[in-house]
């Protein structure tokens, strides 16, 4: 069965820029980096991952010059040594890391640009490297930590609900719900926790569809979802203008305000496959 494809982005706090993770197919994601400006937006796509990503595991520094993720396939080639899974920083549209932590599985991996200065890397249980070791990168020290909790908040997102499991009990409760705001408008993201743990027309859904969105006016109960009829809003976020962005299937949307999303009105919109093919076409 066709995979449908699936983004996700990374709004870097003090550069113009987005990252985005586009999921083609299972097997296939493209890192591609969006720069923008007042007027102007420029979008590129890079490097061509074979593989899994992810996309809850990764972040993107402040001035958007790195990006970390946590990978798991067979783009391990264009390393010495065969990796089963990683945690990679890298220099978008570029994934290949300039500085890499080998994992022996999944329960570990991943991090988070905690400040301009320091990066968490949860190191898993055995992890394939010495977490005693000291790393650095550019100005960053490398710091382990064994919990992604914290992670799921960052980048002005305010965590302001949690629920708890009763497997894991109230010391592990699990975060749900997150808001940001940028001027009047407020957006709202939810946590599909049960969803996600249970099958939905005989397809588990995977990390691109552990959260969905939705947009509320400071002086409104009125809220706004941004899913359409034909295709759910999987990820969404303000840009450093507080322009609305937001992604479904192949395509990312820019929205000036709350009146050009409700009229349909995007400033621009990116499709990534036609992005891909006339890539194609040029090379």
């Amino acid at each position: 069965m066709k995979t449908i494809p699936k983004i996700k982005g990374y709004v870097a706090n003090k550069k113009n820029r987005i990252v985005f993770l586009y999921r083609q197919s299972n097997k296939v994601t493209y890192l591609a980096v969006l720069d923008y400006a007042r007027g102007k937006e420029t979008i590129t796509i890079g490097s061509r991952f074979y593989g899994k990503i992810y996309p809850n595991r990764c972040d993107i520094s402040a001035d958007g010059a790195y990006f970390l993720y946590f990978a798991m396939g067979s783009s391990q080639q264009q390393y010495q040594k065969q990796l089963y899974c990683w945690t990679g920083i890298c220099r978008p549209p570029n994934i290949k890391a300039e500085l890499l932590f080998a994992h022996g599985d999944t329960w570990g991996g991943g991090g988070r640009f905690v400040d301009e200065r320091t990066i968490f890397v949860d190191p898993g249980m055995e992890p394939d490297f010495d977490k005693e070791k000291t790393y650095e990168l550019a100005q960053f020290q490398i710091t382990f930590k064994g919990s992604r909790e914290s992670w799921h908040f960052g980048n002005d997102w305010q965590l302001i609900a949690t629920q708890i499991n009763p497997d894991y009990g109230a010391k592990y409760p699990i975060p749900k719900t997150w808001t940001k705001t940028q001027g009047n408008l407020t957006l709202v993201k939810h946590l599909n926790y049960t969803t996600f743990l249970k099958n939905k027309d005989g397809h588990t859904l995977g990390e691109y569809d552990l959260h969905n969105y939705e947009l509320k006016t400071k002086n409104s109960n009125l809220t706004h979802p941004l899913n359409t009829e034909d295709s759910i809003c999987l990820w969404a976020d303000f840009d450093n203008y507080g322009r609305l962005v937001l992604a479904r299937r192949e395509q990312v949307f820019i929205y000036r305000n709350l009146q050009d999303f409700l009229q349909n009105k995007p400033l621009t919109v990116f499709d990534f496959e036609t992005l891909l093919a006339s890539q194609r076409i040029k090379n």
